[in-house]
């Protein structure tokens, strides 16, 4: 193996907590308590929307326009959702929760193979959240979705990173993420290899391939 392409959201940082810590901050500014119920369902609904942007049904701006919109909508919350969403992005770009053991598994890969992120997200965003983090350093390269034009899993996405990638080989290329919708799809469609990180041994894939499966990211040592 020769080049790894990693996911950013729930593989190096934890998307649950960055999100929450960020609403409680933007909520402040409110005077506003964002509770349980609200961000359980907010998950829900930002998963809903973002997988419908991975199969290219809607636009990203869609995700950000609808999400809080949705929420306080449903729970009869007089608040711009879209006015809401900005002061969120502004909070976010500094979030960087980590997964338990990603700094290590970063440092431990980037030491022995080219690393780039693959993201579906803000290009800015990410780059802010990786710098803050202090691990911008382990990567070649961010390949993030609002920057190239195309999302995980489209195939566009991953010939974009395949010809931007120096002596790039297809055969010693490996994704690491979380997502079967978006990582795993992605890799099938594209054609490398695959690594999913799940949160369960008992959760099972039968339509995608999958040449490993994670539940833990100190499992990456015993693969790589």
């Amino acid at each position: 193996m020769k080049t790894i392409l990693i996911d950013i959201d729930d593989t190096i940082f934890d998307f649950k907590a960055c999100a929450k810590a960020t609403i409680d901050k933007a909520s402040k500014e409110y005077n506003f308590i964002f509770t349980k119920d609200m961000f359980l369902y907010y998950l829900s609904v930002n998963a809903k929307l973002w997988k419908q942007y991975e199969s290219g049904l809607i636009t990203k701006n869609t995700i950000f326009e609808e999400r809080f919109k949705t929420v306080f909508d449903t729970f009869n919350i007089d608040i711009d959702g879209i006015e809401f969403e900005d002061k969120f992005q502004k909070f976010f770009q500094n979030e960087c929760i980590f997964i338990n053991g990603a700094e290590k598994m970063l440092k431990y890969l980037s030491s022995k193979y080219d690393l780039y992120a693959a993201s579906n997200s803000l290009y800015e965003s990410q780059k802010s959240r990786l710098t803050k983090a202090g691990i911008i350093k382990y990567f070649k390269g961010l390949f993030i979705s609002d920057k190239i034009g195309f999302q995980k899993p489209q195939k566009e996405f991953f010939e974009y990173c395949f010809k931007n990638i120096p002596d790039f080989n297809k055969e010693e290329t490996i994704i690491i993420g979380d997502s079967l919708s978006s990582d795993i799809q992605g890799a099938n469609n594209s054609g490398i290899k695959c690594c999913w990180f799940c949160s369960s041994d008992n959760q099972e894939c039968k339509y995608l391939k999958y040449d490993y499966k994670i539940t833990s990211l100190v499992q990456i040592k015993d693969i790589l």
